[in-house]
């Protein structure tokens, strides 16, 4: 188990001098009682993953602290005894997840490579950020995290999302925030941000979004769900655009027929997600995936010649680099299986390399390039040498 921590991150020692075994012992008793408080209140404590088996932390889900209490989600981390002089950083996890997994720690390691040595959060804590900088949230209930098929985008979870991201920009200060999205949580963050402009233009939308990094979100839909039926009661996270509420959608791809229609995943006008980046021109994007490695978008025979490119922001002067991570073995190229959704498949790179999930947890090194540096393509790989890195898709 991880040792908690006060404030600043260290562990509270206590020198004994010249003392008896009784004294000893109720210095011991009273550093217990300090770390039992701190256990209990959270106050103090920096985000801990806790006892870690693939692909999740069991840590506690809420692991706020400093008096930051953004009364959004299901739980989440951030905040402490600092202030923050970067722009602080929001970390929106994907399907089937919880926010305190961007600590998982590194597990395998693609041959011929050495593995990444950190988590995500403990990447960016090197690299110098506090913990009033760095803040998740987790905006699938307990339900919802054991049953991702059913998942989808709707103004329920934008109003978690951007009450979360408010409430980031009060406590730290900052007008801006950086956003890193995996999966789920990128589409889910761009239409949160689009949804609070068209309702609340110029308050707190993508105005306060300075980056965004998009980590194998199904931002051009998901081949699986052609499959699956665009109005599937059983699928829901792969319908259509609802017809009554267009902030309603699945990750069906666009059809561009009264069937299947989804200007969300589409190529065309301001929903469109991979065009995000040209109605957006004063935020900077960034995409990491995983191509033919990742085995959400590219694990049925239906359109695979294409999957590969299914988190690929469409080219714009402030799209400033979109890598390709994945290693090891290629998602299956078959039936769809739901069990594929879980972040506790080992399939497709993340059976002996980088899938869609390893596309998240390995890539520390260079998320911190992207946020911290004014980088562009492939020098946004900085320091990462947990496996081959290639521009754009395939």
């Amino acid at each position: 188990m991880t040792r908690p921590r006060m404030a600043g991150g260290s562990v509270p020692r206590v020198c004994l001098q010249g003392g008896t075994m009784k004294k000893a012992a109720r210095i011991r008793l009273t550093v217990l009682a300090v770390l039992l408080f701190v256990f209990s209140h959270g106050a103090v404590l920096a985000l801990s993953c806790g006892t870690f088996e693939y692909p999740r932390c069991d840590g506690p889900l809420l692991q706020y602290a400093g008096g930051f209490d953004p009364k959004a989600g299901f739980g989440g981390f951030g905040g402490g005894s600092c202030s923050a002089v970067r722009t602080p950083v929001v970390f929106i996890h994907g399907n089937g997840d919880w926010a305190i997994n961007w600590d998982s720690p590194v597990t395998g390691a693609v041959k011929g490579y050495a593995p990444p040595g950190r988590s995500v959060y403990q990447e960016f804590r090197a690299r110098g950020y506090n913990d009033c900088e760095l803040f998740g949230v987790t905006y699938l209930s307990v339900e919802e995290q054991a049953s991702p098929k059913t998942n989808y985008h709707r103004p329920e979870k934008y109003d978690i999302l951007i009450r979360f991201i408010e409430a980031v920009r009060a406590y730290t200060g900052k007008p801006q925030v950086d956003i890193v999205a995996h999966s789920l949580g990128a589409s889910m963050a761009i239409a949160a941000l689009t949804h609070r402009d068209d309702r609340h233009p110029g308050t707190g939308g993508w105005a306060g979004v300075r980056r965004f990094v998009n980590i194998a979100g199904g931002i051009r839909g998901l081949p699986a769900c052609l499959a699956a039926g665009f109005a599937n009661p059983h699928v829901t996270t792969c319908g259509s655009e609802n017809v009554f509420n267009r902030y309603v959608f699945g990750f069906y791809p666009d059809s561009r027929l009264p069937a299947g229609y989804n200007r969300w995943t589409g190529d065309e006008g301001p929903l469109s997600m991979r065009r995000a980046p040209e109605h957006h021109p004063n935020t900077w994007f960034y995409t990491l995936h995983a191509g033919y490695h990742d085995q959400i978008h590219c694990t049925t025979a239906q359109r695979h010649q294409r999957c590969d490119q299914g988190a690929l922001f469409a080219p714009s002067a402030n799209v400033k680099a979109q890598l390709n991570v994945g290693a090891g073995s290629q998602a299956r190229k078959e039936t769809f299986d739901f069990a594929d959704w879980r972040p506790t498949a080992r399939s497709g790179g993340d059976a002996n390399g980088v899938g869609h999930f390893k596309a998240r947890n390995n890539t520390g090194r260079i998320l911190c390039e992207m946020l911290d540096t004014d980088c562009t393509g492939i020098a946004c790989k900085g320091s990462y040498a947990g496996g081959p890195v290639r521009a754009g898709a395939e």
